[in-house]
């Protein structure tokens, strides 16, 4: 990429408002964007015919125009695409008239004369390619089920439109507000299924194949098409009016049949949460063996990575049926939020992925309260990502100078792309979750419905929603929220007990290397218990408030469950009394004071022994949610270590505190224990093995030797931990052998485990033998890239798996989708721990990245930069824990 302007002056360019101007409900005329309003494109009618060969489309379209104003050009959107001919109303316009402004993604025709306001008709002839990458039209190649590893590899097509690549695939008005009714048209091969949003209403064979017609959708935005095609089987059931499919490569349908049956259960549960059954007439699940990898919420036909979609009862880990369930019930919580009901443009995003969000785990967790996802986890977009607390990862971030409001300005098609991050996603499902638990789950619901059945078919904003809820709440819910969706940041609550039982509250923002923060305030829906008591609320609207008549011999707990978005910060007096109330205290509220103590620590606010000391004080438990975020610590806190002397004393300790878990658990799985045991002994399996523990690396490597002679031998549940652990101390006789198994399956789930523990090495020698592998096809073009931040992160030597990077670039970002390409080069660094490698990420971008990437510059550098300053700080404080501990 060339740099659009000087890459500094673009990072320092990026300040946030405290208040951003109050939002208006939604009107069309005044919805930001780069399209005139003039002309409203009301239908459109399709025909695409791919050279599969030649990796190239061509296509014909017919546009019905509302001209609401006179216009002498007409404006639309087209990327990498060739415009033959246009003709308006019947007559052809001169070649001449057709101007592409490829700078601005544009197509402007200028018309002989005045257009008049009414009902024209716009037809358009033109011809694109086939991406390797998950952008606008792509192809897949794969091993299908069955077939020996040295077969020749399948080829099928998909498309991936979100946030602005629909205009890759047929020129249009692809921005939000332009909802239309789509109608697809499609040539395909004679023996491959075509799938697109709506039934096929018509299919005939032509030369070369055969031509399939689908019904026209109802209106909705441009971004929200989809077609797949290629050899299919697929599954079905019926709920109601509405037929539901999972659609996957032939032998692989059957394996949806546990997401079919997901899909039902959530299907009736939307219908009847939001009000408003679904409208389609269908709703596929498309399993897609490459392009990209996460989920998209086509409307009527959803498309996920494979692995996020299909499960093997016999192969595959109680982990991954979770993650199917989650990754579905956010997906088709879009169906009413971000589908019947868009954002107006994309500074509204929150709205689609943070509300999803919040449904979907909501929806897990009313059908599978045993998986305790509000403690654990949100299914991540970015893959080599260890997955984490949900409201903890976007916390982190949002306590840095370069964070941003949840609702934040979007003026380009790369700012768009750039908006997918945890706190759209998951500060945005942290903030509905404080606000339903502080208005009710009945008020929240009847308020959804209201905002649902309002504005269905149609766009909304932010203002839109809190209206909706004030009348639902009868509160004043746009003034309650405006600090939280407006501004960036969120408070911590500092506790002092005084005489006489008043405990003094007051609020400040909570920041994480970030000197001279401008101080905010935020209208706090807090709440509270004295141990043993119910819970009280309070709506904190100044920067002081107090309780009163709070027993001085009683622990105080705020953030009750750790519903809220906050921090809090106990004095000591108060601190005791929640150390010896801990057995009394459930696992919510003990991983919330776990997580709120590390916070602290990051910040600089208590040293290290305030968390450790919160560790050894927990009552023996192998409770999932709580002991994951004591890995997770040690695990961030193992990896900064590399490389210092207080590295090995720090692992001797840690494994003091991780093995007597796993000592209870044991390595083999209990008949009818719970899934988060399972879980649970896989993480202390990891964990352990990253810590140097020889009776965990000894018993991996036996188990591995047993799975060799026969798969069966070792659950599904522990195979991606052992297979980790075996493949981050493998010799090259190992790692032969892992990737010799990787290159045989044709799971997508088993190679990925495959190909994760080649990624796992430490050996300098193995990790210049994983990293060329993402180079190569053996892995999708979405797995292959995320090879190399997996191997930086797990193999403990980022510095090689950057100079690969460096010295393969252009190959790697060309496998990459729109999502992911400004932050692939950048998110490399963030493995480091050195203020060098920040001026060298710094002195990279300015060279070679494009101002798009200038925000995730930005992040990483000041990442980069806290890794630094904390690893100076917490290695004595460490060691002096450590110390003190031996000798007390």
């Amino acid at each position: 990429m060339r740099p659009l302007f000087p890459f500094l002056a673009a990072v320092l360019s990026i300040t946030f408002p405290a208040i951003m101007s109050a939002e208006k409900p939604f009107s069309f005329k005044d919805t930001p964007g780069k399209l005139p309003k003039e002309v409203v494109p009301t239908d459109y009618s399709i025909r695409i015919v791919p050279n599969i060969d030649a990796l190239k489309f061509s296509g014909t379209e017919t546009v019905k125009l509302d001209v609401r104003n006179p216009v002498h050009r007409l404006v639309l959107n087209a990327l990498e695409m060739e415009i033959s001919d246009a003709s308006l109303d019947g007559k052809v316009l001169p070649k001449s008239a057709i101007q592409i402004d490829r700078e601005n993604e544009l197509i402007i025709l200028a018309l002989p004369s005045e257009l008049a306001a009414g009902n024209h008709r716009l037809a358009l002839s033109f011809s694109g390619k086939i991406n390797q990458q998950g952008q606008g039209l792509f192809y897949m190649r794969y091993q299908e089920q069955g077939s020996p590893a040295v077969a020749e590899k399948k080829f099928m097509l998909g498309t991936q439109f979100e946030a602005t690549d629909a205009r890759r695939f047929f020129p249009c008005w692809d921005e939000p507000a332009f909802r239309a009714r789509f109608q697809l048209t499609t040539v395909v091969p004679g023996n491959w299924v075509a799938v697109s949003n709506m039934p096929i209403e018509s299919e005939k064979k032509i030369a070369g194949g055969k031509e399939v017609r689908f019904a026209a959708t109802p209106p909705m935005s441009s971004y929200l098409n989809v077609f797949v095609a290629g050899e299919f089987d697929l599954i079905e059931s019926r709920i109601g009016p509405t037929q539901i499919r999972v659609i996957a490569t032939k032998g692989k349908a059957e394996l949806g049949r546990y997401a079919l049956e997901a899909t039902a259960q959530i299907l009736q549960y939307y219908n009847d949460y939001f009000g408003v059954p679904y409208p389609l007439p269908k709703l596929d699940q498309i399993a897609l063996p490459g392009g990209f990898g996460g989920a998209m919420e086509n409307w009527g036909g959803i498309t996920y990575y494979e692995s996020a979609l299909l499960f093997d009862p016999k192969n595959s880990s109680a982990e991954t049926k979770q993650i199917i369930y989650e990754v579905i019930a956010h997906e088709m919580a879009h169906m009413w939020f971000g589908d019947l009901v868009t954002m107006a443009w994309w500074d509204n995003l929150w709205l689609n992925e943070g509300f999803a969000s919040w449904m979907g785990t909501k929806c897990t967790a009313h059908f599978n309260p045993q998986w305790e996802v509000w403690m654990r986890r949100e299914t991540p977009r970015d893959p080599t990502r260890r997955v984490g607390i949900a409201k903890e990862a976007a916390m982190e971030g949002d306590a840095r100078s370069t964070t941003h409001p949840i609702q934040q300005p979007v003026a380009t098609e790369a700012e768009a792309n750039s908006a997918f991050d945890d706190i759209t996603y998951k500060k945005g499902q942290s903030f509905l979750r404080m606000l339903e638990s502080f208005l009710g789950e009945e008020v929240f619901r009847d308020g959804i419905r209201h905002y649902i059945a309002e504005h269905q078919y149609s766009n909304a904003t932010t203002a839109d929603l809190w209206n909706a809820l004030s009348e639902a709440s009868k509160k004043p819910i746009g003034e309650i929220a405006a600090g939280w969706t407006e501004q960036p940041g969120f408070p911590v609550v500092k506790v002092e007990r005084e005489a006489g039982g008043k405990v003094s509250l007051r609020q400040e923002r909570f920041t994480v290397n970030f000197k001279n923060a401008p101080p905010l305030e935020w209208k706090m829906p807090l709440t509270y218990s004295v141990v043993r008591e119910e819970p009280g609320t309070l709506l904190m609207t100044s920067k002081l408030e107090s309780l009163q008549n709070i027993p001085a011999d009683r622990a105080l707990k705020l953030n009750v469950n750790g519903a809220g978005n906050y921090r809090v910060e106990y004095d000591e007096p108060s601190w005791k009394l929640l150390l010896e109330a801990l057995p009394k205290l459930g696992v919510e509220d003990r991983v919330n004071l776990l997580s709120d103590a590390w916070a602290l620590v990051q910040a600089g606010r208590v040293p290290v022994s305030r968390y450790f000391g919160l560790v050894e004080k927990l009552p023996a438990s192998t409770e999932l949610a709580e002991r994951e975020q004591i890995i997770n610590v040690l695990d961030f806190i193992n990896r900064l270590l590399i490389g210092s002397p207080e590295r090995e004393k720090f692992q001797r300790y840690s494994r003091s505190l991780l093995r007597p878990t796993f000592e209870t658990l044991g390595w083999e799985p209990k008949k009818g224990e719970p899934p988060t045991v399972g879980n649970l002994r896989a993480s202390l399996i990891n964990a352990l093995g990253d810590l140097n523990d020889p009776g965990i690396t000894a018993g991996c490597r036996e188990r591995f030797e047993k799975y060799l002679a026969n798969p069966a031998s070792l659950a599904p549940d522990l195979r991606p931990s052992v297979l980790a652990v075996v493949g981050r101390y493998a010799d090259e006789k190992t790692w032969s052998k892992l990737h010799e198994l990787g290159l045989k399956t044709t799971s997508i789930e088993e190679k990925q485990n495959y190909y994760n523990a080649l990624a796992e090495a430490i050996d300098p020698k193995l990790v210049k033998k994983t990293l060329p592998i993402a180079l190569t096809d053996e892995l999708p073009t979405s797995r292959a890239v995320f090879l190399v931040p997996a191997v930086a992160r797990d193999s403990g030597h980022p510095d090689i798996a950057w100079e690969f990077a460096k010295a393969n670039m252009k190959t790697l970002l060309a496998k990459i989708d729109a999502a992911g390409a400004n932050r692939y080069a950048p998110g490399l660094f963030t493995f480091f721990s050195d203020d060098l490698r920040a001026n060298e990420l710094k002195s990279y971008a300015k060279n070679n990245l494009s101002a798009a990437s200038a925000r995730e510059v930005a992040k990483v550098m000041d990442e980069v930069q806290f890794r630094a300053e904390f690893k100076r700080r917490i290695g004595p404080q460490v060691n002096s824990w450590i110390d003190g501990k031996e000798h007390r």
